[in-house]
């Protein structure tokens, strides 16, 4: 339960299915960086963060075995799982050890576009993975109308795909975003924020270099969050001499009360799934601009076009936002420029955004969970 978009899900589907369900909560390691009901049962499978890719993927059987024996053990009938190693013991649970209780697994990222990130016998090793994972389920949960295309194309072999978009908790948002922080604000200067977790995958050299190319020192850059790129994201800023206009704010379980005072989100990503950071930008009412990557953005700020489409050259102002192309630094630069010079497109998008983002409230989507994980 470490940062992460898919936690977050899980940390709030806890929150609003407890008196629906009795939930047993099991983590490879009992690393809990979300808030959790106290009367969730946590079971620590013991996964050592020592442990290399190797390792983890060898102990698999095992710690299927342990899950497998304490569902029987509590009558448990019901078990979901929430990311790719997770859906793995999913699967070994009910064709290894028997599990006779439904199984549901929830994709949470496009996977074609995210193999290709890896190297071959990575991408082959994962691929038959999620594929024996996915096709051993009960059902199987993708966040996205674009996942579910590529789960049916590529790994599920006629599994039944359904579509439940990731929730976000309105009321606990609007409460939080008006918790008091340490940053100051100066109501002179246009801020851009982007938040999440300092991966390769979201592309935070790019970001760096469309907000580089504004050259505007009435512009500042806000960065929430932490992770594996940090360093080499710090030397980037260095290097393109723009120290003076980035502010590292480090990970925030309230990334909102820095949203309210900013004026544009911005996220840079080469793969999602369906960005809880887009959403929750969207809910805080705040005009966003995001990479048209596979799988999340453009349904969620551009409904209704074709899901398939992606930009390449230019870049598209849609219902809720704008969209760019992926990797392309220019086109991403152009866009800020237009998104602080056009206040009449702010206002316009400030207005609409977070009526789309009450569509993805908590208190509808749990109802679809709740009915999915029953069956």
């Amino acid at each position: 339960m470490r940062s992460g978009g898919a936690e977050r899900v899980v940390s709030q589907l806890l929150k609003h299915l407890q008196n629906d369900l009795e939930i047993h909560l099991a983590l490879f390691s009992k690393e809990i960086q979300y808030d959790i009901p106290s009367d969730i049962k946590i079971i620590d499978l013991g996964q050592s963060e020592a442990d290399n890719h190797l390792m983890m993927l060898l102990k698999l059987p095992y710690l299927s075995y342990k899950l497998s024996r304490y569902c029987k053990k509590n009558g448990i009938k019901y078990s979901v799982a929430f990311l790719n190693r997770p859906c793995y013991v999913n699967a070994l649970m009910r064709n290894w050890w028997g599990f006779k209780g439904r199984t549901v697994v929830c994709e949470r990222i496009h996977q074609s576009a995210e193999l290709e990130t890896y190297g071959y016998f990575k991408r082959i090793a994962t691929k038959l993975l999620v594929r024996y994972a996915y096709r051993s389920a009960d059902l199987v949960l993708a966040n996205a109308k674009l996942i579910k295309a590529d789960l049916e194309e590529n790994f599920t072999a006629g599994k039944q795909v359904d579509v439940i978009y990731n929730p976000i908790d309105t009321a606990e948002l609007n409460l939080k975003m008006y918790e008091a922080g340490s940053l100051n604000f100066d109501p002179s200067i246009f801020y851009f924020i982007s938040v999440g977790n300092f991966r390769k995958e979201k592309n935070y050299g790019l970001l760096l270099e469309a907000f580089a190319g504004i050259k505007d020192s009435l512009c500042k850059l806000i960065l929430v969050g932490s992770g594996p790129m940090e360093a080499g994201m710090r030397q980037k800023v260095t290097a393109l001499g723009i120290e003076s206009s980035v502010i590292f704010c480090g990970r925030d379980n309230n990334p909102f009360k820095y949203h309210r005072q900013s004026q544009c989100f911005v996220m840079s990503s080469d793969v999602e799934g369906f960005p809880n950071v887009l959403l929750e930008a969207l809910a805080c009412g705040k005009p966003a601009i995001a990479t048209d990557c596979k799988s999340g953005p453009r349904e969620l700020l551009a409904p209704g076009t074709d899901i398939f489409s992606q930009l390449s050259d230019h870049f598209s102002i849609e219902a809720y936002g704008i969209l760019t192309p992926v990797g392309n630094a220019a086109v991403l630069t152009q866009a800020m420029i237009k998104m602080k010079n056009d206040v009449l497109l702010r206002e316009t998008l400030q207005q609409k955004v977070t009526i789309r983002a009450a569509e993805f409230d908590i208190q509808i989507i749990r109802l679809e969970f709740l009915k999915a994980f029953l069956g």
